[in-house]
Protein backbone atom coordinates (compact mmCIF):
# COMPACT_ATOMS: atom_id res chain seq x y z
CA UNK A 1 0.00 0.00 0.00
CA UNK A 2 1.20 3.42 -0.92
CA UNK A 3 0.92 5.68 1.73
CA UNK A 4 1.81 8.94 0.10
CA UNK A 5 -0.17 11.79 1.37
CA UNK A 6 -1.64 9.44 4.48
CA UNK A 7 -1.29 9.58 8.16
CA UNK A 8 -0.49 6.44 10.25
CA UNK A 9 -0.52 6.71 13.93
CA UNK A 10 1.69 3.49 15.28
CA UNK A 11 0.99 2.41 19.04
CA UNK A 12 4.67 1.95 19.91
CA UNK A 13 5.90 -0.34 22.39
CA UNK A 14 9.62 0.51 22.58
CA UNK A 15 9.82 -3.22 21.62
CA UNK A 16 10.88 -4.71 17.77
CA UNK A 17 7.90 -5.05 16.03
CA UNK A 18 6.03 -1.96 16.53
CA UNK A 19 9.39 -0.15 15.83
CA UNK A 20 9.65 -2.33 12.83
CA UNK A 21 6.22 -1.13 12.17
CA UNK A 22 6.86 1.97 12.03
CA UNK A 23 9.95 1.80 10.29
CA UNK A 24 8.17 -0.22 7.26
CA UNK A 25 5.08 2.37 6.96
CA UNK A 26 7.57 5.41 7.00
CA UNK A 27 9.46 3.97 4.12
CA UNK A 28 6.23 3.22 2.45
CA UNK A 29 6.10 6.92 2.63
CA UNK A 30 3.44 7.29 5.26
CA UNK A 31 3.07 10.84 7.64
CA UNK A 32 4.03 8.64 11.17
CA UNK A 33 3.07 9.46 14.07
CA UNK A 34 4.21 7.34 17.11
CA UNK A 35 2.04 6.83 19.93
CA UNK A 36 2.63 5.23 23.46
CA UNK A 37 -0.02 4.07 26.11
CA UNK A 38 0.47 5.01 29.68
CA UNK A 39 -1.42 2.16 31.34
CA UNK A 40 -0.28 2.66 34.87
CA UNK A 41 2.13 4.03 37.17
CA UNK A 42 5.08 1.46 37.22
CA UNK A 43 3.65 -0.06 34.82
CA UNK A 44 5.26 -2.02 31.82
CA UNK A 45 4.13 0.80 29.53
CA UNK A 46 5.62 3.45 31.84
CA UNK A 47 8.62 1.67 31.44
CA UNK A 48 8.49 1.22 27.51
CA UNK A 49 7.94 4.73 26.91
CA UNK A 50 11.87 5.95 26.89
CA UNK A 51 12.91 3.11 24.62
CA UNK A 52 9.50 4.41 22.31
CA UNK A 53 10.98 7.79 22.65
CA UNK A 54 14.17 6.61 21.71
CA UNK A 55 13.08 4.96 18.52
CA UNK A 56 10.83 7.86 17.81
CA UNK A 57 13.93 9.78 17.39
CA UNK A 58 16.03 7.81 15.31
CA UNK A 59 13.06 7.39 12.87
CA UNK A 60 12.73 11.28 12.83
CA UNK A 61 8.85 10.59 13.79
CA UNK A 62 6.97 12.17 16.54
CA UNK A 63 5.94 10.62 19.63
CA UNK A 64 3.06 11.15 21.89
CA UNK A 65 2.05 9.10 25.05
CA UNK A 66 -1.66 8.86 25.87
CA UNK A 67 -2.71 8.10 29.42
CA UNK A 68 -5.35 5.30 29.66
CA UNK A 69 -4.28 4.03 33.35
CA UNK A 70 -7.78 4.69 34.66
CA UNK A 71 -9.98 2.85 31.52
CA UNK A 72 -7.33 -0.04 31.78
CA UNK A 73 -7.19 -0.38 35.97
CA UNK A 74 -11.51 -0.78 35.84
CA UNK A 75 -12.18 -2.28 32.38
CA UNK A 76 -9.31 -4.34 31.92
CA UNK A 77 -7.31 -5.62 35.29
CA UNK A 78 -10.99 -4.86 37.23
CA UNK A 79 -12.60 -7.72 34.52
CA UNK A 80 -9.60 -9.78 34.99
CA UNK A 81 -10.02 -10.18 38.78
CA UNK A 82 -13.17 -10.35 39.14
CA UNK A 83 -13.69 -12.93 36.47
CA UNK A 84 -11.45 -15.45 38.08
CA UNK A 85 -13.32 -14.76 41.36
CA UNK A 86 -16.06 -15.79 39.36
CA UNK A 87 -14.60 -19.46 38.24
CA UNK A 88 -13.55 -18.54 34.98
CA UNK A 89 -10.30 -17.68 32.73
CA UNK A 90 -10.92 -14.31 30.83
CA UNK A 91 -8.03 -13.17 28.19
CA UNK A 92 -7.57 -9.59 29.07
CA UNK A 93 -5.80 -8.81 24.95
CA UNK A 94 -9.21 -9.51 23.61
CA UNK A 95 -10.97 -7.03 25.82
CA UNK A 96 -7.86 -4.95 25.44
CA UNK A 97 -7.63 -4.63 22.07
CA UNK A 98 -11.56 -4.20 21.50
CA UNK A 99 -11.89 -1.51 24.48
CA UNK A 100 -8.70 0.25 24.25
CA UNK A 101 -6.18 -0.61 21.65
CA UNK A 102 -8.99 -0.43 18.84
CA UNK A 103 -11.01 1.65 20.58
CA UNK A 104 -9.94 4.47 22.53
CA UNK A 105 -6.80 4.13 21.48
CA UNK A 106 -7.71 4.59 17.93
CA UNK A 107 -10.12 7.69 18.77
CA UNK A 108 -6.68 9.19 19.99
CA UNK A 109 -5.20 8.73 16.88
CA UNK A 110 -7.66 10.49 15.09
CA UNK A 111 -7.54 13.09 17.29
CA UNK A 112 -3.74 13.68 16.44
CA UNK A 113 -4.73 13.49 13.26
CA UNK A 114 -4.03 10.25 11.88
CA UNK A 115 -6.03 8.37 8.92
CA UNK A 116 -5.02 4.77 10.04
CA UNK A 117 -4.04 3.07 13.31
CA UNK A 118 -1.04 0.88 13.07
CA UNK A 119 0.33 -2.37 15.47
CA UNK A 120 2.92 -4.72 15.35
CA UNK A 121 0.41 -7.57 15.06
CA UNK A 122 0.97 -10.69 13.71
CA UNK A 123 -1.96 -10.78 11.28
CA UNK A 124 -3.71 -9.68 8.15
CA UNK A 125 -6.24 -7.25 6.75
CA UNK A 126 -7.79 -7.11 3.52
CA UNK A 127 -10.71 -5.55 1.30
CA UNK A 128 -12.44 -8.26 -0.52
CA UNK A 129 -13.86 -6.30 -3.44
CA UNK A 130 -16.41 -8.58 -4.93
CA UNK A 131 -18.10 -8.77 -1.53
CA UNK A 132 -17.19 -5.28 0.19
CA UNK A 133 -15.84 -5.92 3.56
CA UNK A 134 -12.91 -6.04 5.14
CA UNK A 135 -11.19 -9.66 6.15
CA UNK A 136 -8.90 -10.60 9.41
CA UNK A 137 -6.38 -12.85 7.98
CA UNK A 138 -4.16 -15.12 9.77
CA UNK A 139 -0.02 -13.43 9.76
CA UNK A 140 2.27 -15.15 7.55
CA UNK A 141 4.34 -16.24 10.61
CA UNK A 142 2.34 -19.29 12.00
CA UNK A 143 4.64 -19.40 15.21
CA UNK A 144 3.71 -15.74 16.06
CA UNK A 145 0.12 -15.56 14.23
CA UNK A 146 -2.24 -12.72 16.24
CA UNK A 147 -5.33 -13.42 15.07
CA UNK A 148 -7.33 -14.66 17.39
CA UNK A 149 -7.21 -11.85 19.45
CA UNK A 150 -8.60 -9.57 16.91
CA UNK A 151 -11.49 -11.64 16.23
CA UNK A 152 -14.17 -9.15 17.99
CA UNK A 153 -13.31 -6.43 15.19
CA UNK A 154 -15.51 -4.42 13.25
CA UNK A 155 -15.43 -3.42 9.94
CA UNK A 156 -15.34 -0.14 10.62
CA UNK A 157 -12.14 -0.60 12.85
CA UNK A 158 -10.70 -2.92 10.27
CA UNK A 159 -11.14 -0.13 7.49
CA UNK A 160 -8.39 2.40 9.77
CA UNK A 161 -6.09 -0.58 10.97
CA UNK A 162 -2.83 -1.35 9.21
CA UNK A 163 -0.56 -4.35 10.11
CA UNK A 164 2.01 -4.67 8.16
CA UNK A 165 4.14 -7.08 9.92
CA UNK A 166 1.36 -10.05 9.05
CA UNK A 167 3.05 -11.04 5.39
CA UNK A 168 6.73 -11.50 6.90
CA UNK A 169 7.16 -15.40 7.35
CA UNK A 170 9.43 -14.86 10.66
CA UNK A 171 10.04 -13.12 13.62
CA UNK A 172 13.97 -13.75 12.41
CA UNK A 173 12.89 -11.29 9.43
CA UNK A 174 11.89 -8.57 11.47
CA UNK A 175 14.62 -8.48 13.77
CA UNK A 176 16.59 -8.03 10.63
CA UNK A 177 15.12 -5.12 9.56
CA UNK A 178 16.01 -4.00 13.08
CA UNK A 179 19.43 -4.52 12.52
CA UNK A 180 18.89 -2.60 9.31
CA UNK A 181 18.24 0.77 10.86
CA UNK A 182 20.45 0.19 13.82
CA UNK A 183 17.94 0.42 16.28
CA UNK A 184 19.51 -1.65 19.65
CA UNK A 185 15.81 -3.08 20.31
CA UNK A 186 16.55 -6.31 17.82
CA UNK A 187 17.55 -8.44 20.32
CA UNK A 188 15.04 -7.55 23.11
CA UNK A 189 13.30 -10.15 24.61
CA UNK A 190 9.53 -10.75 23.42
CA UNK A 191 6.79 -9.40 25.48
CA UNK A 192 4.57 -12.59 26.39
CA UNK A 193 1.36 -13.15 28.29
CA UNK A 194 -0.18 -10.54 30.33
CA UNK A 195 1.17 -7.05 30.14
CA UNK A 196 0.36 -6.32 33.60
CA UNK A 197 1.47 -9.80 35.30
CA UNK A 198 5.65 -9.88 33.57
CA UNK A 199 6.38 -12.85 35.74
CA UNK A 200 3.11 -14.63 34.14
CA UNK A 201 1.71 -15.92 37.78
CA UNK A 202 -1.65 -14.43 38.13
CA UNK A 203 -2.41 -16.05 41.08
CA UNK A 204 0.17 -14.42 43.15
CA UNK A 205 -1.23 -11.25 41.33
CA UNK A 206 -4.55 -11.40 42.73
CA UNK A 207 -3.43 -12.81 45.95
CA UNK A 208 -1.79 -9.51 46.31
CA UNK A 209 -4.46 -7.11 45.51
CA UNK A 210 -6.92 -9.63 47.59
CA UNK A 211 -4.82 -9.02 50.69
CA UNK A 212 -6.03 -12.38 52.47
CA UNK A 213 -9.53 -11.41 51.73
CA UNK A 214 -9.83 -14.71 49.59
CA UNK A 215 -12.88 -16.96 50.91
CA UNK A 216 -11.13 -20.75 51.67
CA UNK A 217 -13.77 -23.37 49.81
CA UNK A 218 -14.26 -27.06 49.67
CA UNK A 219 -12.94 -29.25 47.27
CA UNK A 220 -14.54 -32.18 46.42
CA UNK A 221 -14.63 -35.42 43.62
CA UNK A 222 -17.72 -36.01 41.91
CA UNK A 223 -19.50 -37.74 44.43
CA UNK A 224 -19.23 -34.80 47.01
CA UNK A 225 -16.98 -36.51 49.12
CA UNK A 226 -14.43 -33.85 50.64
CA UNK A 227 -11.21 -33.46 49.71
CA UNK A 228 -9.64 -30.97 51.51
CA UNK A 229 -10.13 -27.05 51.32
CA UNK A 230 -8.40 -24.10 48.35
CA UNK A 231 -7.37 -21.26 49.43
CA UNK A 232 -9.21 -19.22 46.30
CA UNK A 233 -10.90 -20.38 43.03
CA UNK A 234 -8.60 -18.06 40.90
CA UNK A 235 -6.25 -20.30 41.74
CA UNK A 236 -7.90 -22.83 39.58
CA UNK A 237 -8.72 -23.59 36.00
CA UNK A 238 -10.60 -26.30 33.88
CA UNK A 239 -8.06 -29.03 33.05
CA UNK A 240 -5.62 -28.18 35.66
CA UNK A 241 -3.78 -30.71 37.48
CA UNK A 242 -1.03 -29.79 39.51
CA UNK A 243 -0.78 -27.26 42.35
CA UNK A 244 -4.63 -28.63 43.89
CA UNK A 245 -3.65 -28.08 47.51
CA UNK A 246 -4.44 -31.56 48.07
CA UNK A 247 -3.14 -34.85 48.67
CA UNK A 248 -4.52 -37.25 46.28
CA UNK A 249 -4.60 -41.04 46.23
CA UNK A 250 -4.63 -41.04 42.12
CA UNK A 251 -4.12 -38.72 39.79
CA UNK A 252 -7.06 -36.10 39.69
CA UNK A 253 -8.27 -33.08 36.94
CA UNK A 254 -10.47 -29.94 38.01
CA UNK A 255 -13.71 -30.70 36.02
CA UNK A 256 -15.68 -27.88 37.38
CA UNK A 257 -15.46 -24.73 39.26
CA UNK A 258 -18.70 -23.90 41.13
CA UNK A 259 -18.41 -19.98 41.97
CA UNK A 260 -21.75 -19.92 43.77
CA UNK A 261 -20.45 -22.46 46.14
CA UNK A 262 -16.98 -21.68 46.31
CA UNK A 263 -16.26 -25.40 45.15
CA UNK A 264 -13.75 -27.35 43.30
CA UNK A 265 -14.40 -30.29 41.53
CA UNK A 266 -12.14 -32.81 40.78
CA UNK A 267 -12.44 -35.81 38.64
CA UNK A 268 -10.51 -38.29 36.12
CA UNK A 269 -9.31 -36.59 32.95
CA UNK A 270 -11.85 -38.16 30.79
CA UNK A 271 -14.59 -36.06 32.51
CA UNK A 272 -12.99 -33.04 31.35
CA UNK A 273 -14.10 -33.67 27.66
CA UNK A 274 -16.74 -32.07 25.85
CA UNK A 275 -18.55 -32.48 22.80
CA UNK A 276 -19.42 -28.52 22.30
CA UNK A 277 -19.80 -25.32 24.34
CA UNK A 278 -22.06 -21.97 24.47
CA UNK A 279 -21.03 -19.20 23.63
CA UNK A 280 -22.17 -15.58 24.25
CA UNK A 281 -21.06 -11.69 23.47
CA UNK A 282 -20.09 -12.83 19.98
CA UNK A 283 -19.94 -11.26 16.67
CA UNK A 284 -19.08 -11.97 12.87
CA UNK A 285 -15.97 -9.96 11.11
CA UNK A 286 -18.37 -9.68 8.41
CA UNK A 287 -21.11 -7.50 10.69
CA UNK A 288 -23.63 -10.38 9.55
CA UNK A 289 -25.77 -11.25 12.84
CA UNK A 290 -28.50 -14.20 11.23
CA UNK A 291 -27.31 -17.47 9.46
CA UNK A 292 -28.16 -20.97 9.99
CA UNK A 293 -25.27 -22.69 10.22
CA UNK A 294 -21.45 -22.28 10.13
CA UNK A 295 -18.92 -24.78 9.45
CA UNK A 296 -15.98 -23.85 10.65
CA UNK A 297 -12.47 -24.69 12.27
CA UNK A 298 -12.46 -23.21 15.82
CA UNK A 299 -9.40 -22.37 18.28
CA UNK A 300 -10.59 -22.34 22.19
CA UNK A 301 -7.20 -20.67 23.61
CA UNK A 302 -4.62 -18.46 21.94
CA UNK A 303 -2.21 -21.42 21.06
CA UNK A 304 -4.67 -24.17 20.71
CA UNK A 305 -5.35 -26.35 17.37
CA UNK A 306 -7.80 -26.37 15.08
CA UNK A 307 -11.18 -28.02 15.73
CA UNK A 308 -13.65 -29.13 12.98
CA UNK A 309 -16.69 -27.28 14.48
CA UNK A 310 -20.40 -26.25 13.68
CA UNK A 311 -21.97 -23.24 14.63
CA UNK A 312 -26.08 -22.85 15.28
CA UNK A 313 -27.66 -19.58 17.00
CA UNK A 314 -29.80 -20.68 19.86
CA UNK A 315 -33.39 -19.22 21.37
CA UNK A 316 -31.40 -16.35 23.66
CA UNK A 317 -29.11 -15.08 21.35
CA UNK A 318 -26.22 -17.22 21.78
CA UNK A 319 -23.92 -19.42 20.05
CA UNK A 320 -23.94 -23.30 20.08
CA UNK A 321 -20.65 -25.05 18.87
CA UNK A 322 -20.63 -28.67 18.74
CA UNK A 323 -17.27 -30.11 18.17
CA UNK A 324 -16.42 -32.87 15.68
CA UNK A 325 -15.14 -35.08 18.21
CA UNK A 326 -14.72 -34.44 22.05
CA UNK A 327 -12.10 -31.95 23.13
CA UNK A 328 -10.10 -31.33 25.97
CA UNK A 329 -10.73 -28.50 28.97
CA UNK A 330 -13.17 -25.94 27.52
CA UNK A 331 -12.73 -22.85 29.22
CA UNK A 332 -15.15 -20.45 30.27
CA UNK A 333 -14.11 -16.80 30.06
CA UNK A 334 -11.74 -17.70 27.31
CA UNK A 335 -12.46 -16.76 23.64
CA UNK A 336 -13.26 -19.36 21.25
CA UNK A 337 -12.95 -17.97 17.46
CA UNK A 338 -13.83 -19.42 13.87
CA UNK A 339 -11.76 -19.64 11.06
CA UNK A 340 -12.09 -20.61 7.99
CA UNK A 341 -8.85 -21.99 6.20
CA UNK A 342 -6.59 -18.32 7.34
CA UNK A 343 -9.79 -15.77 7.66
CA UNK A 344 -11.14 -15.23 10.80
CA UNK A 345 -14.69 -14.77 10.72
CA UNK A 346 -15.87 -14.48 14.00
CA UNK A 347 -15.90 -15.28 17.53
CA UNK A 348 -17.48 -15.06 20.99
CA UNK A 349 -16.56 -15.88 24.96
CA UNK A 350 -16.75 -19.17 26.33
CA UNK A 351 -19.57 -19.45 28.57
CA UNK A 352 -20.24 -23.05 29.63
CA UNK A 353 -19.52 -26.41 27.84
CA UNK A 354 -21.64 -29.24 26.50
CA UNK A 355 -20.53 -32.63 27.58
Amino acid sequence: MDGFGKTVAVGMSGGVDSSVAAYILKSRGYNVIGLTMLLGKGSESERSIKDARRVAEKLSIPHNVVDFSHIFEEKIKGEFISEYLRGRTPNPCVTCNRIIKYGKFMEAAMEFGADYLATGHYARIKYDSEKSIYKILRGKANRKDQSYVLYSLGQEQLSRIILPLGEYESKDEIRSIANMFDLDISEKKDSNGICFIPDGNHKRYIAEILRGTAERGAIRDTDGKLLGSHSGIFKYTIGQKRGLEVELERPLTVISIDSEKNEIILGDDSQVYSKGLIASNWSLTSGQMNFDELDVHAKICQWGYFIESKVTQTDDGKLCVTFEKSERAVTPGQSVVFYKEDEVIGGGIIEHDIR
